[in-house]
């Protein structure tokens, strides 16, 4: 049975993806890769790990090459709007008032 499941891990498909970072002059400057689990890791171009993040509930958590936390970074959302009419119905013409009469 152990050797059923050792088999099945082996052989699943595992996806992960990676995209290569460039400078602002075409230079390569090393890879990120994002694992199945949501965790992505930079690698300079020797393959040596930068550190990694993860995105939880619109938080970033970073850490260390060796895995220890950095820190943190959480998307703030956009300034409300102030209350305001929209469509602020006209008032009908009023008839003029003549003083003194």
């Amino acid at each position: 049975m152990k050797y059923v499941i050792g088999l099945l891990i082996a052989f699943s498909p595992v996806i992960a993806s990676a995209q290569a970072i460039y400078d602002a002059n075409g230079a390569y400057k090393g890879y990120q890769q994002t694992s199945p689990s949501g965790v992505t890791t930079t690698y300079t171009p020797q393959g040596q790990s930068v550190g990694s993040s993860q995105v939880d509930n619109g938080q970033t958590n970073y850490y260390s090459p060796a895995g220890a936390y950095q820190g943190t970074a959480t998307a703030t959302p956009a300034p409300a709007m102030p209350n305001t009419t929209i469509n602020t119905p006209r008032q009908a013409p009023q008839a003029p008032v003549m003083k003194g009469w």
